[in-house]
């Protein structure tokens, strides 16, 4: 059974102010494990993005600035790096 509670972010703070150093890093542990972090956003593929924009009928310049604008973006940078992609 899970049990669904709302509780402010002072509160949390609270709480975690009264746990001992081992019982927050257990936290820690536990919000890197189930990657809490990173479920607000879903990147999804360049090409992907550019397709829907390119259904738009948008103009060519602005698609290809648009292209190297995400290339070179935080988001998309790692993974243009790591698929050797990068013009750096």
């Amino acid at each position: 059974m899970q049990l669904a509670v709302n509780i402010s972010l002072p509160n949390i703070l609270t709480l975690i102010s009264q746990m001992s150093l081992n019982e927050v890093e257990q936290v820690k542990n536990k919000i890197v494990e189930k990657e809490l972090y990173f479920k607000t956003f879903k990147k999804d593929k360049i090409e992907n993005v550019m397709s829907d924009f390119q259904k738009e009928d948008y103009s060519d310049d602005l698609l290809k600035d648009l292209e190297d604008g995400l290339k070179k973006s935080s988001v998309y940078a790692f993974q243009s790096r790591s698929l050797g992609t990068s013009k750096e």
